[in-house]
């Protein structure tokens, strides 16, 4: 499973340049890991893609593929299981994103990071 997520990565990694040639901001085509998880383990992993993919992965779960959207120039949602999820682009820069993410009646800040490649998750404990 990991391994076809890990060719999901290279194909986005390998458009990036194209997409910025396009004029595609920087959002997509770029990987980012939470920077700081509250669990401390490796953060979660996101690539939006520009036809509305988003892989979203960790160490400790199955990648999963989800269907997502720009909402407004600062805004995107996705559907995560049937449901809603939306997130305020807060900051987003070559090398840092920022998400405030609607998540029922809270919103929660999540920091994410261009990850140094090459990167293997570590074996983790089940």
């Amino acid at each position: 499973m990991k391994m076809t997520a890990a060719a999901a990565l290279t194909l986005a990694l390998l458009a990036a340049p194209a997409a910025r040639a396009q004029g595609v901001d920087s959002l997509t085509g770029r990987v980012w890991v939470e920077a700081n998880p509250a669990n401390k383990m490796p953060g979660t992993m996101l690539v939006f893609f520009t036809d509305g993919t988003l892989l979203m992965d960790s160490c400790w779960e199955t990648y999963a593929l989800r269907k997502w959207t720009r909402t407004a120039p600062n805004a995107v949602s996705w559907d995560e299981d049937g449901a809603r999820v939306s997130a305020t682009v807060t900051k987003l820069t070559a090398t840092d994103l920022t998400l405030k993410v609607k998540a029922g009646p809270d919103v929660v800040e999540h920091r994410y990071s261009r990850p140094k490649v090459p990167f293997v998750c570590p074996n983790m404990k089940r």
